[in-house]
């Protein structure tokens, strides 16, 4: 099965969701990591940075893949399960699993807080483009345009 290049419709929240998947999913090893292990210490939150990992590495995929497929509804679909994946992601840090007890570690100052944060936009960003694909269906004034014609 070949891609039909001329089908395939990129706006910017396509953009936008993947540079904020790839951003959170290079962020969490690299700029906003949890403890590191001492030693043969591991401690819980080293599991909450794995499995926050993990999913990011899935939300990377799944903005990837919304860029390249065409059709609007599973674009919307996609755009769900982004969106679901992101409020997991947000309680899974202290809540699902927990973090340091010591307030000041870094695992609940900066991995707790940007992971709220990057979840919060990714969840933003799809629902503006579920917004988005619901008035173009509707006929309202602000048709999505992704392929270059006019409106």
């Amino acid at each position: 099965m070949f891609i039909n290049k001329r089908k395939i419709k990129i706006a910017v929240t396509d953009i936008l969701l993947l540079v904020c998947s790839a951003l959170y999913c290079i962020g969490i090893k690299y700029w906003f990591p949890v403890c590191k292990a001492s030693g043969d210490m591991i401690m819980s939150c080293h599991w909450a940075g794995e499995a926050l990992f993990a999913l990011a590495v899935l939300l990377c995929v799944l903005s990837a893949a919304h860029i390249f497929i065409p059709d609007e509804k599973i674009k919307s679909g996609i755009d769900i399960s982004l969106a679901g994946i992101a409020v997991f992601a947000m309680l899974i840090p202290g809540n699902i699993i927990s973090l340091c007890k010591s307030s000041d570690m870094i695992c609940r100052n900066g991995t707790s807080m940007w992971t709220s944060v990057f979840m919060i936009l990714l969840i933003i960003i799809a629902a503006a483009d579920i917004f988005i694909y619901l008035q173009s269906l509707s006929g309202g004034k602000h048709k999505r345009n992704r392929s270059g014609e006019g409106v």
